[in-house]
């Protein structure tokens, strides 16, 4: 009996295990120059989705600039059919969105009328 007991302790415990542990933290790390007045897609688009166990999406991304200058604006935006939508960002070099699983992406502006070198990363659930 005490033996059939521990078993099924161990068996739920790695069970519960499991479903902790497929959503993973990813975090990227990026860097490059951007051209004056210019806009890229930093990061992306990478889709969150329940088959890898994420409740939600859950994304952080940072921007700054490397040698000094302004960091480039950041934007989190989210594929809705064929287009992109932005949800967060246009507050400074950090943006973070918590939301709906799907497909996103981070994007990047330079506003400035000189290139800037930027150095960048992204993290989330999958």
């Amino acid at each position: 009996m005490k033996r059939l007991l521990a078993v099924s302790i161990i068996s739920l415990a790695a069970l519960s295990f499991e479903a902790c542990a497929l959503c993973l933290n990813i975090t990227s790390r990026y860097s490059g120059t951007m051209a004056a007045n210019s806009e890229i897609v930093a990061y992306g688009p990478f889709t969150i989705n329940d088959a890898n166990g994420c409740p939600n999406a859950n994304i952080t991304a940072s921007v700054s600039a490397v040698g000094g200058g302004r960091s480039p604006k950041l934007y989190i935006e989210r594929q809705l059919g064929s287009s992109w939508v932005q949800v967060a960002g246009d507050t400074g070099n950090n943006a973070s969105y918590l939301g709906p699983l799907g497909t996103y992406r981070v994007r990047q502006e330079n506003t400035e009328a000189m290139p800037v070198t930027y150095s960048g990363s992204t993290g989330y659930g999958r």
